[in-house]
């Protein structure tokens, strides 16, 4: 649908190893990952988000943040980015509620 995938994560290979991006669909898609296990830059400080917005080469308001930590989704609002706190017991509402907010008229899924 022409966007792009960023993950921007906490503690990703530290907790979980790095061969969980091949096991996952969706980090295999992602454009590219910035793990605070490297960086040292946990979420919610405006650090992580703004080596996300420039490695994606966007500006904020351009993003759709997704996250099921409030603390991180009202960071990536302070940093001007549109975000969506996501719901572990509706995943599909949030997901759609996410491309809702990037205007993407199709649902996606990943295989």
């Amino acid at each position: 649908a022409g966007c792009r995938i960023a993950i921007l994560s906490n503690d990703l290979d530290l907790f979980y190893g790095r061969e969980l991006r091949q096991r996952v669909a969706v980090l295999r898609h992602a454009d590219f990952i910035i793990d605070a296990t490297y960086t040292g830059i946990l979420k919610p400080d405006a650090r992580a988000y703004a080596l996300c917005l420039d490695r994606l080469g966007l500006p904020a308001q351009a993003c759709v943040f997704v996250d099921d930590q409030r603390r991180n989704v009202e960071g990536a609002l302070q940093a001007g980015m549109r975000a969506v706190l996501f719901d572990v017991a509706r995943p599909g509402a949030s997901f759609q509620r996410a491309l809702d907010l990037l205007a993407v008229p199709q649902r996606l899924t990943f295989t």
